[in-house]
């Protein structure tokens, strides 16, 4: 047996719980146990697996552990330094989730080359010491943001962001998915429950949305608003 070891600072031990959530199906297939425990004033995720397979859950674990840097750690940088004034309080919630999804893959795939190699990763750790060229992006984004940002502006923004974009979601009672069906959860990352499903599919970096059955009134408006002629409404899921 190969053992992988997670640990984060006590503060943001949900962040453990994120990456054995995602990764469970693959862990259930692959035969592995999965503990999340505290111990010694942090919180450490376990991961034992067959040695076959652990090239695998290696990898899995830095792609979830790449996620929670690139999306919650980002989140939480933006709402620390990014001061900007002119949007409603879901905008401003929309201006973040946005301007993630713009680089979530080169920063997904800049952080998870310093992981995949690693059977232990002190995520806060890494995020401190490993990123300095990661959070010097994120400075100059921040730099580049006006301090007053409009509707119009961000309406601008979205429409650049889904240039060229065709890959779909589907959203089925609230519940977001791939085009292969598998359901997206990347939005726990970003934490709170308003307009959460805008932010789910902006993070899915897509082109075009099919919505079945009902979705809250404020994440209908801003998908409408923002997708346009790109949303389809269905009457059945299909699966």
């Amino acid at each position: 047996m190969t053992s992988i070891t997670v640990t984060e600072k006590e503060s943001a031990g949900e962040n453990l719980l994120y990456v054995q959530s995602a990764s469970s199906e693959l862990f259930s297939h692959a035969d592995c146990s999965a503990r999340v425990a505290r111990t010694g004033g942090r919180v450490e995720l376990k991961v034992n697996c067959p040695e076959f397979y652990s090239d695998l859950i290696k990898t899995e674990i830095a792609d979830k552990v790449s996620e929670i840097i690139t999306i919650k750690y980002k989140i939480d940088y933006f709402k620390k330094n990014l001061k900007v004034g002119g949007l409603t309080p879901n905008e401003k919630e929309i201006l973040y989730a946005s301007l993630i999804a713009a680089d979530l893959e080169d920063d997904k795939r800049y952080t998870f080359s310093k992981l995949k190699t690693y059977d232990s990763i002190a995520i806060d750790g890494v995020y401190n010491f490993c990123l300095k060229p990661l959070k010097k992006k994120w400075q100059d984004v921040v730099e580049c943001i006006p301090q007053i940002f409009l509707s119009s502006q961000l309406k601008e923004f979205i429409s650049y962001l889904l240039e060229n974009k065709k890959r779909r979601v589907f959203i089925d009672e609230g519940r977001v998915y791939d085009s292969h069906y598998r359901r997206l959860n990347r939005s726990e990352l970003l934490g709170g429950e308003s307009v959460k499903i805008v932010r789910e599919v902006l993070l899915s970096n897509c082109g075009e949305v099919d919505i079945c059955g009902e979705i809250p009134k404020d994440d209908e408006y801003f998908l409408k608003e923002y997708y346009r002629d790109k949303i389809v409404f269905s009457n059945k899921f299909i699966n």
